[in-house]
């Protein structure tokens, strides 16, 4: 991971650490994730509820897809399969669940306690093939960092 990726992750780890509600840490790691690049669009959480993802703090344009059933759409499949899916370009997968015209790639990362799916952090880019491998990798750190905290304070 690049030096300006790792500091990211070392700057949410701080400002996470001592948030006490799940909104505020989730809001917070939204928004400085969202600050990182001028290419994410929409950058937030869908966290499990019940079965089913719920939108939940989230950076970018109005979405409808407040819920989203397990398989359904890239969020869907990546908690279904608990792995991160990174599509390059959405207009080429059925699996997409349009909340802007605009979309062109995405990555999702579960968030994973254990086995257990808590969540997702869910970026969306108007740039076909906007994220790489080492936002992955960034990413999953992040997410590694939320679940401990969400742990912390649960």
């Amino acid at each position: 991971m690049d030096e300006e990726r790792l500091q990211l992750v070392e700057r949410i780890g701080l400002a996470i650490a001592g948030l006490t509600t799940e909104k505020d840490i989730l809001a917070t790691t939204a928004r400085m994730i969202d600050a990182f690049s001028d290419d994410f669009n929409w950058t937030g959480f869908y966290m499990m509820r019940k079965g089913v993802l719920e939108v939940g703090p989230y950076c970018g344009p109005r979405t409808e897809h407040v819920q989203i059933e397990l398989n359904r759409g890239i969020c869907g499949a990546a908690a279904s399969q608990k792995k991160t899916l990174i599509v390059e370009d959405v207009r080429s997968d059925s699996r997409f669940l349009a909340c802007s015209l605009t979309t062109r790639s995405e990555i999702v990362v579960p968030l994973l306690d254990g086995d257990r799916v808590l969540g997702e952090i869910d970026i969306d880019s108007d740039r076909p093939g906007n994220f790489t491998a080492e936002d992955r990798e960034m990413l999953e750190a992040i997410a590694g960092l939320v679940v401990d905290r969400l742990r912390a304070v649960s």
